[in-house]
């Protein structure tokens, strides 16, 4: 380190002082983006300037990007809770380098850097110099800039971590960032930045071809569903339209991908192996160069179409594709499994869908699935109540010069009001109107558009629908769905091990491990969880976790004794772990009001298991 330490020093007295400086004396690409940014005539002591888009070109930038944008707060929000108190900022930029949301700790956001890095500040590497957005940017490959690395000394007290998110077709669709004051490489957080990338790019794909036959596929079977699958899209003539990274790897020998038959890429015909595939099987293919890979078709509304195609029957209730559509999720909770069966139907009837449930348990998931069981060929568009200002209404609703608004770009598709009680009142009385005839006037060409399009909402707060104006709350309220918080969900341990084979599939949890984790409250449910999972596969990234490596991810998770008398059974005493997991194993059984089939779910264990540990309780 001390090497390189000087060895930089060296370089950067250089650049500084006479305008260039050795060879071989920093890593490749930060070699590259010096001389790039020397050919763009910056100068390595020049101040850093407020580069910022003006508010109308920002909103412009945002409103191309929307779907980014969408796809990409999930991800930064569970990226920054897994980095959170190590003075951090999340950023997400635009394919020009334009930084379009953040999120930062109140230490970072104090420094010079946290005022630079700002929504609608612009980081491209000819503005810039070399940094971490625009050396991304540039380069199309995930970069780590360290401090002096930074062509610019203004910028030598930050060091940022970046990787790049495509759309499918070889084009940049954005770049996720990471930066903090600390100089120490921060190989941990670079892994966690690449894996939210994919991730934003595997939804971005998905969602952005729903009339289209999505592919997953991967070399083995049990990769399927995690981060290191292979996702292709097909038209409706079969050549393939878009594929995913790693997909390309997959398939590398080929000299052209898109634009490709699949017939001429996979030796069994599509014809052959597309009813077993709309039917939910996961098939072995062989592609023409001679490897095998595991292919499976995802439920979106294409697969559906082509399964009413193949099996007449399979539009009624309880068949093949309503079973398709939670295929990728996890529902082994007897109570929501009940509740969600209804919910196809409701979709494809048209009726309004309201879910409810706190933070975190997967109310944007179930809209995604509810707009796929509609059928309907327009695109699911979401309107978050929270980000809508009373006087926004009329621009971001019903459309601002050319620009469709939201309520035109969801016609023939879905509308998704996430957490529609925040919705100003205007928007309420507005959209209740729209709904009610199924048109409005645009707000400057007083023009009549017609928008046919159905409605999913959403809230955290199920008592504050009541507040909503009453005209629209009728018409929100078709077919109610309440999700149930982690805590009281009967299948933990399956939704844990999920999140575990998607950073590793033969991840393994001990049954201590899925006993401590069943004792937390989740108050972050579905999201705090994978974020916990997720930090404890990076820090052991071999073996089965274990329950101590959860303990410094969830301080705040207390042992409570579940009865005045001894915490844990005769045989366990006197050994700490074992007495910690069978306080653990009670716990849950309490919670569970003594209910031990359902507490073995949770906990991922046998019921023989469970009443080993409760055998010198009172029955």
């Amino acid at each position: 380190m001390d090497l390189q330490t000087s060895a930089l020093g060296r370089a950067r007295q250089m650049l500084e002082t006479q305008g260039r400086f050795p060879g071989g004396a920093l890593p490749g690409d930060i070699t590259e983006s010096w001389l790039r940014s020397l050919s763009h005539g910056l100068d390595p002591l020049a101040r850093s300037q407020r580069l910022i888009l003006s508010e109308v070109e920002f909103n412009a930038t945002r409103q191309t990007h929307a779907d980014l944008i969408r796809f990409a707060r999930p991800e930064l929000e569970l990226l920054y809770d897994q980095i959170a108190g190590s003075n951090f900022m999340i950023a997400l930029g635009s394919p020009d380098g334009v930084v379009l949301d953040t999120l930062h700790d109140t230490q970072f956001a104090e420094t010079e850097a946290g005022a630079q890095v700002i929504p609608g500040s612009v980081w491209s590497e000819d503005l810039r110099g070399t940094n971490a957005m625009g050396v991304c940017i540039a380069t199309g490959r995930p970069a780590q800039v360290y401090g002096g690395e930074h062509f610019l000394r203004a910028h030598g007290d930050v060091s940022c971590i970046s990787a790049p998110i495509f759309d499918g077709a070889g084009r940049l669709a954005g770049v996720l960032d990471a930066s903090s004051m600390s100089a120490v490489r921060q190989q941990h957080t670079a892994a966690l930045v690449q894996m939210a990338a994919s991730s934003i790019e595997n939804s971005l794909i998905r969602s952005g071809h729903d009339r289209r036959i999505v592919l997953q596929f991967h070399p083995r079977p049990e990769y399927l569903g995690t981060l290191s699958m292979g996702v292709l899209v097909l038209d409706e003539d079969l050549t393939l339209h878009a594929i995913n990274r790693r997909g390309e790897m997959f398939l590398t020998g080929f000299p052209r991908l898109l634009g490709e038959s699949f017939d001429r890429i996979f030796e069994q015909p599509f014809a052959a192996i597309q009813q077993r595939l709309v039917e939910g099987e996961t098939l072995r293919v062989r592609d023409r160069i001679g490897s095998a890979v595991s292919l499976r078709c995802v439920a979106n509304r294409a697969s559906f179409a082509l399964a009413r195609r193949l099996i007449p029957v399979a539009t009624e209730p309880g068949t093949a594709p309503a079973r398709n559509l939670f295929r990728d999720v996890v529902i082994d909770d007897p109570v929501l499994w009940q509740r969600l069966q209804a919910l196809p139907d409701a979709a494809k009837r048209g009726a309004a869908i309201a879910i409810t449930g706190e933070t975190g348990t997967g109310k944007a998931l179930i809209a995604r699935l509810a707009h796929a069981a509609s059928e309907r060929s327009g695109p699911l568009v979401t309107l978050d109540g929270r980000m809508l200002a009373e006087g926004d209404f009329a621009r971001v609703c019903l459309g601002s010069g050319t620009e469709p608004g939201l309520l035109q770009q969801a016609a023939g598709g879905t509308l998704f009001l996430d957490e529609v009680t925040d919705l100003p009142v205007v928007a309420q009385a507005a959209l209740a109107g729209v709904l009610d005839i199924g048109e409005y006037r645009h707000p400057e060409t007083g023009a009549v558009v017609r928008t046919d399009l159905r409605v999913v909402c959403a809230t955290s707060a199920p008592a504050a629908l009541s507040g909503l104006l009453p005209a629209l709350r009728y018409r929100l309220e078709g077919f109610r769905l309440d999700l149930p918080p982690l805590r009281l969900r009967s299948d933990l341990a399956a939704l844990a091990q999920r999140f575990a084979r998607s950073v590793r599939p033969d991840a393994r949890m001990t049954e201590a491990a899925l006993a401590r984790l069943a004792v937390h409250d989740w108050p972050g449910n579905l999201h705090e969880l994978r974020a916990i999972v997720l930090q404890a596969m990076l820090m052991r990234p071999e073996g089965a976790l274990e329950a101590q490596d959860f303990d410094a991810l969830l301080p705040g998770a207390p042992v409570r004794p579940v009865s005045s008398g001894a915490t844990c059974c005769a045989q366990c005493a006197g050994v700490p772990w074992k007495a910690d997991q069978c306080q653990n194993i009670r716990t849950v059984v309490a919670r569970h009001e003594g209910n031990v089939s359902r507490a073995a779910r949770v906990l991922g264990m046998s019921r023989t298991t469970i009443y080993k540990h409760l055998k010198d309780q009172a029955s």
